[in-house]
């Protein structure tokens, strides 16, 4: 089946980001097709495969030439395994659905369900426990694409997983993600995870450095985390910047947003439009060292909607 699997799922994303291009440039005609197409995740998710070590059941998978389910020589078909995806497995591309993550919720069997899976993707209570963990239980090598059900902090198919969770309702643990993935990156000559493929790790985590990071292609939608500085300023050129002040960030150790204000105001949602973006100002986070003590962005009407739903 060759890349089958991970292409569905990237031009779905790819024509979802499309659509929103297509209805700025009033071509409406054009756009309703590029949006249909944004689901065409469904077409390659198998709901009868079952993961055997988790049980979780509901995965991507590839399908022949002529539309049937492809099966390997063993018979069952293993979401870890190589067939069908592009440097990576189905238990890795499974999350590459940000036009629609209700949806894939939904195909997940709901929202506590894909937490649980996120949990096991990146071997959650260990690396919250110890952030410096995620070397030993995340994909370590450059190249081992295959045979894994976990993060792989090296490549670009998983790059957006850690926000997965925020887009869920639970930034508090897109927090203690994004912390564990830092600790890969050092001051060495191996001090960026895989290879820096054009600048895209560095950019990765200057992105989760900051508290920031794009919700989706094409939406202008910035999600905002905890930043790693007390304060940090964009230049947005024509003489206006946006200043995130963060009081008592460090760097060190998990911090998660309590709390955030944007030009003053309360700002519960855990975005920011591109318009808001593109205006500038300041936004003010206050942030505390235990998860517990958090509901930002976990409230009705935090998480953005998806773009292109149902499908």
């Amino acid at each position: 089946p060759h890349h089958a699997g991970s292409a569905t799922m990237e031009y779905a994303l790819a024509d979802c980001s499309l659509a929103i291009m297509g209805e700025a440039l009033g071509q409406t005609a054009d756009a309703a097709t590029l949006r249909r197409r944004g689901g065409n995740w469904r077409r390659v998710w198998d709901a009868s495969v079952t993961d055997p070590e988790s049980d979780f059941t509901g995965f991507p998978r590839p399908r022949m030439e002529d539309g049937t389910w492809f099966a390997p020589p063993s018979g069952a078909y293993d979401p870890t395994s190589h067939y069908g995806f592009h440097e990576g497995t189905a238990w890795q591309y499974q999350w590459l659905v940000p036009q629609d993550v209700a949806g894939m919720s939904e195909a997940m069997g709901g929202r506590e369900q894909t937490l649980a899976r996120l949990d096991r993707f990146f071997a959650f209570d260990k690396i919250s426990a110890d952030p410096m963990s995620a070397r030993a239980e995340w994909v370590a090598g450059p190249y081992a694409y295959y045979g894994q059900h976990r993060y792989n902090p090296n490549n670009e198919p998983t790059m957006h997983t850690p926000w997965i969770y925020t887009l869920l309702g639970r930034p508090d643990r897109t927090a203690a993600v994004v912390r564990a993935a830092q600790t890969l990156f050092t001051n060495a000559p191996n001090g960026v995870t895989g290879n820096d493929d054009l600048g895209t790790m560095s950019a990765w985590y200057l992105f989760g450095a900051m508290g920031l990071y794009p919700a989706m292609p094409g939406t202008g939608q910035i999600l905002i985390g905890a930043p790693r500085f007390e304060q940090v300023e964009i230049d947005l050129g024509q003489g206006r910047s946006l200043r995130i002040d963060a009081p008592g960030a460090t760097g060190e150790g998990v911090q998660y947003v309590s709390g955030a204000r944007l030009n003053g105001r309360a700002h519960d949602r855990v975005w920011l439009d591109q318009d808001q973006l593109k205006a500038g100002g300041r936004i003010d986070l206050r942030l505390t060292d235990r998860a517990e003590r958090t509901r930002w962005g976990q409230g009705a009407g935090a998480t953005p909607q998806g773009v292109c739903r149902g499908g």
